[in-house]
């Protein structure tokens, strides 16, 4: 389970930068806030979960 929460975590951060370097690029940030709150959400629910389940043994 630590292993899925890591990689969630992982997951998030790298989607909170693709929105940020969307937002960038196309100068769009309603789509970059979209993608950005996506990641921060993927983010949380991977940090609960290590929370919840402890770390690695």
């Amino acid at each position: 389970m630590w292993y899925l929460a890591k990689g969630l975590e992982i997951i998030g951060l790298t989607q909170v930068l693709v929105g940020l370097f969307i937002g960038i690029s196309s100068d769009d940030l309603r789509t970059e806030l979209k993608i950005a709150a996506i990641g921060v959400v993927i983010f949380v629910v991977g940090r609960l979960l290590e929370s919840r389940f402890g770390k690695k043994s």
